[in-house]
């Protein structure tokens, strides 16, 4: 335990409660058991700073953002932007931003001739992680020209694995976690599978931040000037 419990009130005394959405990697996944994630370990690195334990605790994405503020953690992390449709409560605010995306669609190297912008979509089917920002932007950019959004994603393998089976034609996530996905999937030559596709922004940009806990205020500003510190080139 942090002998450094006292500093700041936090949902478990002398530990940083991280929730997490973990099929949005490279921001957060398992791996071998454990969570990580470039989210987790920003986190992390915070939570050293201000000599406070960390645990993470593993959520749906849907309402995500509302855990800080009902006292489930301390901070919820899984690339979220914010939102008019998402409420944090009176006890949350948003962080600082730490970083800017940008819309993709995810899909096989083969069709990216035929795949190429919104139009080309219609008849065809696109994944996206319930009430995410690809939810968001394929609900307004994909649908209304004749796209079926599939608002389901048991894992980011599982549907990677129904893309490339022709089962789905189309993943929207982040350009992010895209190009990961993209440089993870390989042929037996090294060559990769998948590519991004009508990379866009969102009509506001797409800022991520952190849903925070804000019972004792030192803890948002002192996250706010962490970051500000570490991820430098986003403007608050």
């Amino acid at each position: 335990m942090s002998e450094n419990k006292d500093l700041f009130s936090t949902v478990c005394p002398g530990v940083l409660t991280i929730c997490t959405y973990t099929e949005f990697a490279p921001f957060s996944y398992v791996d071998g058991g454990d969570i990580v994630g470039t989210d987790i370990g920003l986190l992390k690195a915070f939570a050293r700073e201000i000599q406070l334990e960390v645990e993470v605790i593993k959520r749906a994405f849907a309402g995500l953002w509302e855990a800080p503020g009902k006292g489930d953690c301390d901070v919820s992390a899984a690339g979220m932007m914010e939102h008019e449709d998402r409420k944090l409560g009176k006890n949350a605010v948003w962080s600082y931003p730490y970083m800017l995306v940008t819309r993709s669609l995810l899909i096989r190297k083969s069709d990216r001739d035929i795949l190429k912008g919104p139009k080309d979509f219609q008849g065809r089917k696109i994944v996206v992680t319930p009430t995410s920002s690809a939810h968001i932007d394929g609900s307004i950019r994909y649908e209304p020209l004749g796209a079926t959004i599939i608002p389901l994603v048991p894992s980011q393998d599982e549907i990677v694995s129904q893309l490339l089976s022709g089962e789905v034609d189309a993943f929207g996530e982040g350009d992010v976690s895209n190009e990961y996905l993209a440089g993870k999937y390989l042929d037996d030559y090294g060559r990769e599978l998948l590519v991004l596709t009508d990379i866009h922004p969102m009509e506001n940009p797409e800022l991520l931040r952190f849903a925070v806990r804000s019972v004792d205020e030192r803890l948002p500003d002192k996250l706010n000037g962490f970051i500000a510190k570490t991820q430098r080139g986003i403007n608050a």
